[in-house]
């Protein structure tokens, strides 16, 4: 399946384009999302987002052309629900595979780590919290302190959860239509209800990746995006989790799914191509940046570099 294909219930004619993950950062900041992608596949990064702001809520739809890398973040003060897409049926959230199936809770204050192999995408509902709070005590009182806790994976009726999906797609798809306050009301009550009808199923944060591999995993990403400079050692990250270099390396995979190594070399690639394309940066040659994002070698950083953007540094350099 190609981009267009995986993208084309999105009606891609009426969609925000973005051709770098920081135009898409850029959009998103301005709706309150927390949310930073990085690049981790081959090819020419593109991506489309669809939006439908209401007074009961925000609704978006998006799709990634790239295997990717984001850490997510709902506004402060809302709680945001995620259907998870993806073409191959892999999709990770905090370390789980929540694709095509699953609900993605993310209440206030809290986010999450993603991971999309190949294409992916997503529908997603922001509702402020005050709001949800009051529709859950109408409909389902008795779940009002598990959802509003930490992030949480719901899995239930793939047909139902289907149906609600593709409500959202057609409230984004269609911005000429104005919904009827009723509309937005109704498919909020139905997704709230469909979660208390699957609440069975319902466990919270990292049920597959247990709470101390999370911990190791997030403590040598911590690691990683502050020294990717620096020439980094496997011992170090051993030393900082506490663990052997076995279970340090099976809870980064079963996390990110990426190795310590490929996911280093994705920090340096992206850090680099930022600095290539920004519009300030005071760093005007390719050997200089490659050097200050921890590439030693300047050959190898221009194949490394082509062989994910599909553009050469020097390419990228004079786009700016």
């Amino acid at each position: 399946m190609n981009y267009e294909e995986f993208a084309a219930d999105l009606q891609l004619a009426r969609t925000i384009v973005f051709g770098s993950a920081e135009e898409n950062e850029e959009t998103m900041r301005r709706y309150g999302v927390k949310q930073e992608v990085r690049q981790i596949g081959k090819g020419r990064f593109r991506s489309h987002l669809a939006v439908r702001s209401t007074a009961q809520a925000e609704f978006f739809s998006d799709r990634f052309s790239t295997a990717l890398s984001m850490r997510l973040e709902p506004p402060a003060g809302t709680v945001g629900l995620l259907f998870p897409l993806s073409a191959s049926g892999q999709f990770l959230a905090s370390g789980d595979n929540v694709a095509n199936g699953k609900l993605v809770v993310l209440p206030d204050g809290s986010g999450t780590d993603i991971v999309g192999p190949d294409l992916v995408g997503s529908e997603a509902i922001l509702v402020a919290e005050p709001r949800f709070v009051e529709m859950l005590e109408v409909l389902c009182p008795t779940r009002k302190s598990r959802w509003l806790d930490q992030m949480a994976v719901i899995q239930g009726d793939a047909a139902q959860l289907r149906a609600l999906r593709n409500a959202v797609l057609d409230l984004v798809a269609h911005p000429g239509l104005e919904p009827h306050p009723e509309e937005v009301s109704n498919l909020l009550a139905a997704t709230i209800a469909w979660m208390a009808d699957s609440s069975r199923q319902w466990r919270q944060e990292g049920f597959r990746v247990n709470g101390a591999r999370r911990r190791v995993a997030k403590l040598a990403q911590e690691f990683l995006e502050e020294h990717y400079r620096e020439a980094v050692r496997i011992e170090d990250l051993c030393r900082l989790t506490v663990v052997g270099i076995r279970s340090l390396q099976r809870a980064f995979r079963e996390y990110f799914d990426l190795t310590i190594s490929d996911y280093l070399k994705a920090v340096r690639l992206d850090a680099a191509r930022r600095v290539l394309v920004a519009t300030r940066s005071s760093e005007r040659t390719v050997a200089k940046i490659a050097l200050r994002h921890g590439f030693n070698h300047l050959g190898r950083f221009s194949v490394e570099f082509r062989e994910r953007f599909r553009e050469s540094p020097r390419e990228a350099l004079a786009r700016r």
